[in-house]
């Protein structure tokens, strides 16, 4: 302190005395960082683990693209190969019939079971949204979500 008028010098202002005899002496301060510190602290934590959890999903995602897209021209060119050929087959299989049945029954024939065998092709792709799924990065959310949890109890 510098005399009695109660300023605090620098080698004092780690504790504050009273000004005067006759006040009650104040407590010192804590070492522990001040609450409203401590939630920024937290906010910023909690907001860069969001952007990582983002950044995560968006990486997994984009290889999850990239591979169906590749698997999807793939199909796409086999798809117009096998048109060609199919067609082929379809009519084959029509003149083929017509010779022991009329020609629009024949062509009935065909055209019925080629959409059965179409539907049962496309029913087989039905799982594919499920390998679409980012899974490590909701394994991280749950995770996470698991850890705030247990830390707030």
């Amino acid at each position: 302190m510098n005399g009695s008028a109660g300023i605090p010098t620098p080698a004092s202002s780690s504790r504050v005395q009273p000004a005067s005899a006759g006040s009650a002496p104040r407590p010192e301060r804590r070492s522990d960082p001040p609450v409203q510190a401590t939630l920024v602290d937290l906010w910023e934590k909690v907001s860069k683990l969001m952007r990582q959890e983002i950044a995560l999903a968006k990486a997994e995602l984009s290889d999850k693209a990239e591979l169906l897209k590749a698997r999807l021209v793939s199909s796409a060119a086999g798809a117009a190969l096998m048109l060609a050929g199919l067609l082929s087959l379809v009519a084959a299989v029509i003149l083929l019939l017509a010779t022991v049945m009329p020609s629009w029954l024949a062509a009935l024939v065909t055209g019925a079971c080629a959409c059965g065998a179409g539907y049962l092709l496309i029913a087989r792709v039905r799982g594919l949204a499920a390998e679409l799924e980012p899974e490590r990065t909701l394994q991280n959310v749950e995770k996470d979500i698991q850890t705030f949890t247990e830390a707030s109890r």
